[in-house]
Formats: structure tokens, sequence, C-alpha cells
């Protein structure tokens, strides 16, 4: 009878489980997916600015606009409500990573319109080692709870963090 009980339990708890990550991705991803989006629109800029397409002031204006939208991402990550302790703690080393990218993008726009891009923040390797930390951890729970993760998961952490002002 023991037995029983203990497999009914462990069952309710990774059905718990395997609901809570749902639920966290349920409201990361549209973030995450929509910010990988919105920094594709950097390296554009950043070409078009490197090859002489675009003045300076031109592209510090498309910079600070592209700052401010991902700013927006970086208050929704860190309004995300994880559901559990252990999420709880696997978001708030990620959404660090919005706000290190935020301000890195801030840099930047201030850095073409001062004509200065010399100063620019180095956090990429930061904010590379925390994504692939939080990819690797909610890999490892959602492997427990049976959970399914986005198809391109993988690959968080592993493009350009910090687009280069020189356009490489």
């Amino acid at each position: 009878m023991c037995g029983c009980g203990a497999n009914h339990s462990r069952a309710s708890a990774t059905a718990v489980q395997r609901l809570q990550i749902e639920r966290y991705l349920h409201e990361v991803e549209p973030i995450r997916l929509a910010v990988n989006k919105l920094l594709d629109g950097a390296d554009p800029i950043l070409h078009a600015f490197a090859t002489g397409r675009i003045q300076r002031g031109k592209a510090a204006r498309r910079m600070d606009g592209l700052d401010r939208r991902f700013a927006s991402y970086t208050f929704d990550i860190a309004a995300v409500d994880p559901p559990s302790a252990q999420l709880h703690a696997l978001n708030a080393p990620y959404a660090e990573t919005y706000v290190l990218e935020n301000a890195y993008l801030s840099a930047l726009a201030a850095g073409f319109a001062d004509g200065d891009l010399n100063d620019l923040p180095n956090t990429q390797n930061t904010q590379r080692a925390a994504i692939v930390r939080w990819r690797t951890r909610l890999t490892v729970l959602a492997g427990y709870a049976k959970a399914p993760l986005p198809a391109d998961l993988q690959r968080a952490g592993r493009g350009e963090i910090a687009p280069s002002p020189n356009g490489s």
C-alpha cells in the first residue's frame, strides 16, 4: 500500500512540475522570440553604417529606436512570475541578460550619437554564459518533468549576443 501512494505522489509532482514549466514557457517564449527578431534588426543598421550607406546620426536614431523597443522586453521578462521557486531561480539570471543587452544597446546608440564607439560595455561573455546556464537547467528540469521544450531552445546563447558597431 505504501509503495502505491509514493508512485502516485511522484507522478502528481511530475505532472505539477510539467504544468509549471509549460506555464513558464508560455510567458517567456513570446518575449524570447520577439527579442530574437528585434535583434536581427540591429545587423542591417550596423552594416549600413559600416559601409557608409547611413551617417552616424541616422544610425544613432535607428539604434535608439531598437533600444527603446528592447527596453519594453526587458520590463516584460522582469515581470514574468515563475510558478515555482526552481523556475524563479532560473529566470532571475536569465532576466539579467536582458538588462545587460539593454545597457549595451543604449551604449551603442549613444556611441553613434557621440561619434565614439570605443567604450562599449563588454557583456557578451557574461550574457552567453547566463543564457547557456538557463537553457541547460531548463532542459534538465523539463527532462525530469517530461515537459516539451521549444525546438530552437538549444540555439539560445549560441549566436551573436552583442552586435558589432563595425558591422562584422
